[in-house]
């Protein structure tokens, strides 16, 4: 096994199965109408729909805060109500549960509807090591390959209790904090507030160098790979981690072969090759279907 295949959700998409961004809010506005308005109002949703992943670290906070701020009720307010200590941050939470639990559940169920065609797209070496990005068993299913030969790098979906794995690649740092500059001063119900959104950013943070990690026994064993396949992964900025260990890994002149499907993706694909530190005699770009 010299040959390591990574693939990504372009893959699917030749398959024809149904599992781009686009096919997901087109569920979402199906199954959760008033969640996709919620989604409408708290993102810009050309870039949600179009880079998921990477666009949970863009939610629109102030929209968010000032909704919340209706329910900041004054501690001199003649109709004071105990229920008022909690209500503003009742609200944030709420609204940041849209996403962390009710979309990410939407998005397990999406995609254990799937339809997967069983047939065959792409030539693929069977006896080969297999880094998954998807949450599908299309490997499986279509290729019949074996499931000790795949690393399901961001997991894949069993059940509809299945964790998957996604976010966005912005890391969380102090000066990003909301709760920077609280002080005594500070309505305790608001620092309560700031604190939940700042556990947001974490918690929709992908740790790839913690999966790298889980992982490093996977990756310490790639120095006999001679030839590397990228089948429809975009190599964007939120996974590039994973592609610099890998070439750190493999073969020092293994042979990369990538595919792309447009001139603009082709081009995209040349600049992250070269900063990866793979030689151009060492890489060559194709499409789907010509491999």
């Amino acid at each position: 096994m010299k040959r390591l295949y990574i693939i990504g959700n372009g893959f699917d998409v030749h398959h024809q199965i149904k599992s781009k961004y686009s096919d997901f809010k087109n569920y979402v506005e199906e199954q959760d109408n008033d969640l996709y308005e919620l989604l409408e109002k708290y993102f810009n949703t050309d870039e949600l729909w179009s880079d998921f992943e990477e666009t949970l670290a863009y939610i629109d906070t102030d929209t968010i805060t000032d909704d919340a701020s209706n329910f900041l009720v004054s501690y001199g307010a003649d109709d004071w109500s105990d229920a008022y200590h909690h209500d503003y941050q009742y609200e944030i939470e709420q609204a940041l549960d849209l996403v962390t639990v009710k979309l990410r559940t939407h998005f397990t169920n999406w995609i254990l509807q799937l339809d997967i065609p069983n047939s065959h797209q792409a030539n693929i070496d069977v006896n080969s090591i297999f880094l998954n990005f998807n949450y599908t068993n299309t490997l499986e299913q279509v290729y019949e390959i074996p499931q000790d030969r795949i690393i399901y790098i961001h997991n894949k979906a069993v059940d509809k209790d299945s964790i998957l794995i996604l976010g966005h690649s912005r890391g969380f740092e102090e000066n990003d904090s909301f709760s920077k500059e609280d002080d005594e001063d500070t309505d305790p119900r608001v620092a309560q507030g700031n604190d939940l959104l700042d556990d947001y950013f974490k918690q929709t943070y992908k740790d790839t160098d913690t999966i790298i990690h889980e992982n490093s026994s996977f990756f310490n064993n790639l120095g006999e790979i001679e030839e590397v396949y990228i089948l429809g992964h975009s190599m964007s900025q939120v996974d590039i981690k994973y592609f610099q260990i890998i070439k750190s890994k493999v073969a020092e002149n293994a042979q990369w072969t990538m595919s792309y499907y447009s001139e603009n993706e082709k081009n995209k694909k040349e600049i992250i090759a070269s900063g990866l530190g793979i030689k151009s005699s060492n890489f060559i770009l194709k499409t789907i279907s010509e491999l």
